[in-house]
């Protein structure tokens, strides 16, 4: 049985993921800044795991890191600003690669050291969460058996407000507000361009709005379609608003908003759900409509979390077949990763419009 560290172990999304593979008998190391938090949270997963202290952006601490190790879990986000080291240190140590990154230009740097990792016989399989993991799974899900090749597509994720606001993810959030995003059909803005969407009870009817995330340069090969648009969305409506507002004022927002926000995430009283939705739409050329959606009526961070862990504890225990950069739903299959959400208590719905 194989081992794996994981990078922001103790942070909000890394612990998740710790707590799984711990779960299913992996051994995990916890990775980060703070070596008091890193053995903490260890020592909290039960016998066999340690922490350390680490920095991803450093090749030496890499390196030294992933020591004895199978698999090197990147979950010590926000991904926009890192380099190559982790993934270098991987390809110098023989180490499998897995991370959660949904930043466009992080997903391309993996991409690039693709070869590299496919001739080491190394997996770096990157996006391990709601995108673009999961909504690659459902769009191949909505596809399976189409007669036409869609002309569209449109992801929704809409993220519950009783869940906790990690600092990484408000980073990742803030550094795109009115951000230029490349899509297929031209250059479109961060959290602007908003659109009305359906979602399965308790969402209902929402306003969302752009998102960059790699499903821009997944999709239309993935698909074959020419238009992408990838949305976002909250429970607490007047924060929408509020970042939409952000985003008309330019792209210009760094540390200081995100800490001042991440306290108000903090200190703020939490209502609403832990749930979250994630909706791929096909929009057919007789004006038909297919929707695959995964719902999470409470733990929805979990959900977000789980492709990354089932494909950390697929490397871990079974002989790789597959080498080289991939997605999630590459490496998996998307009948196999849905299908392993599915058995977690996440829901599964498919429905067509027809026109």
């Amino acid at each position: 049985m194989g081992a794996a560290v994981v990078f922001g172990g103790y942070g909000t999304f890394g612990s998740i993921v710790a707590r799984e593979l711990a779960a299913h008998g992996i051994s995990v190391t916890i990775a980060g800044r703070d070596l008091a938090r890193a053995e903490s949270f260890a020592k909290a997963l039960g016998v066999g795991h340690r922490g350390l202290t680490a920095d991803v952006t450093n090749a030496n601490s890499c390196r030294a890191s992933l020591q004895d190790q199978s698999v090197a879990v990147n979950c010590a986000g926000p991904f926009a600003p890192f380099a190559d080291a982790l993934l270098e240190a991987c390809l110098d140590r023989g180490c499998h690669y897995v991370d959660i990154a949904d930043d466009p230009d992080y997903t391309r740097l993996v991409l690039s050291r693709g070869e590299l990792f496919r001739q080491r016989k190394l997996a770096a399989v990157y996006g391990c969460s709601s995108l673009p993991a999961i909504s690659g799974a459902l769009a191949l899900r909505s596809l399976a058996d189409a007669s036409a090749r869609p002309e569209h597509v449109r992801v929704t994720l809409l993220i519950g407000n009783n869940n906790p606001k990690g600092r990484a993810a408000i980073a990742s959030l803030v550094g795109g507000l009115g951000k230029p995003i490349r899509a297929p059909q031209g250059i479109i803005r961060g959290f602007r361009e908003r659109d009305v969407v359906t979602l399965p009870p308790p969402f209902g009817r929402r306003a969302v709005f752009n998102f960059d995330s790699p499903e821009y340069d997944l999709f239309p090969d993935l698909l074959g379609v020419q238009s992408v648009a990838v949305k976002v969305g909250f429970e607490f409506r007047p924060a929408n608003y509020f970042f939409a507002f952000l985003a008309t004022l330019g792209w210009n927002f760094g540390v200081k908003t995100t800490s001042i926000l991440a306290w108000l995430g903090k200190h703020t009283p939490r209502f609403g759900t832990s749930g979250a939705a994630i909706m791929t739409e096909l929009f057919f050329p007789d004006g038909s409509i297919r929707q695959a959606t995964l719902l999470a009526r409470e733990q929805g961070q979990r959900m977000a979390a789980l492709p990354c862990a089932l494909v950390t504890h697929s490397l871990c225990l079974d002989p790789v077949a597959k080498f080289g950069a991939m997605t999630a739903y590459e490496f998996l299959g998307a009948p196999v990763l849905l299908d392993g959400l599915i058995q977690q208590g996440f829901e599964f719905l498919l429905h067509t419009i027809e026109n």
